[in-house]
C-alpha cells in the first residue's frame, strides 16, 4: 500500500508572514554580554535614552508566532517570535553532532529541539534541520514583513508539521520541575 503524501512545505513570496514560515538569513541583533548595566538611565532621569552597540548575525528562523496575531490590518502583535534551524553541520559536538542524536531528536526525546522534514521543492531543497527552543528571538513585525518582500520566494510549512511543530514549542515552555518527585517503583 502506498503512503499518502503530505507534503512538508509550500513555496511563498510577499509580505504576508504565517507562523511557520522560514526566514533565511535573517539578521538578530545581539545585546553585548558587557552591557554596562550601571550606565543605564534610572527610570526618574529625564533623558531615558541610552547609546550601546549591538551587533547583528545572520540566523535562518522559523515564525513561532500564531497566524492569527499576523494577519495583516488585524495584527495582534508588533513583535514576532522566532527559533533558529540548524543542520547537523551546525553541531561539532555533544549528542547532536550524531546520528543518534538526530534520531533521539526526531522521537521527541529532547524536549528542547524539534526536527523539520528537509524540503524538497525545487531551488529550496533542503537536509533536516533542528528548530532550537533554546534560543527564542523577538523581532519586529514591520521589519520582519520587509524582510520577507526582500528575499522573494521563501518556504512555509504546512499544517499538520506546523501544529506538531507548535505544540512542541509548547510542551517545551510548560514543563513544570518539581521540588521532590515520586518515588521510583521497584
Amino acid at each position: 500500500m502506498k503512503r499518502p503524501e503530505y507534503p512538508w512545505y509550500m513555496v511563498v513570496e510577499g509580505d504576508s508572514l504565517e507562523q511557520g514560515d522560514i526566514l533565511r538569513d535573517c539578521p538578530v541583533f545581539i545585546a553585548p554580554a558587557d552591557l554596562d548595566v550601571d550606565s543605564l538611565p534610572s527610570k526618574d532621569s529625564a533623558n531615558r535614552t541610552h547609546e550601546a552597540r549591538f551587533d547583528f548575525r545572520p540566523f535562518n528562523l522559523v515564525v513561532m508566532s500564531q497566524t492569527c496575531d499576523l494577519v495583516k490590518g488585524r495584527e495582534k502583535v508588533q513583535d514576532i517570535l522566532l527559533c533558529p534551524l540548524y543542520g547537523q553541520s551546525d553541531f561539532e559536538e555533544g549528542e547532536l553532532a550524531t546520528t543518534s542524536g538526530w534520531e533521539n531528536a526526531r522521537k521527541g526525546r529532547y524536549p528542547a529541539y524539534h526536527v523539520l522534514n528537509g524540503c524538497e521543492l525545487s531551488v529550496h531543497r533542503s537536509s533536516p534541520v533542528i528548530v532550537s527552543f533554546r534560543q527564542v528571538f523577538s523581532l519586529p513585525l514591520g521589519f520582519l514583513r520587509k524582510l520577507a518582500i526582500r528575499q522573494g520566494e521563501r518556504v512555509r510549512l504546512l499544517p499538520p508539521y506546523r501544529e506538531h511543530l507548535s505544540q512542541a514549542f509548547a510542551r517545551f515552555f510548560m514543563r513544570v520541575g518539581l521540588p521532590v518527585d515520586i518515588p521510583a517503583f521497584k
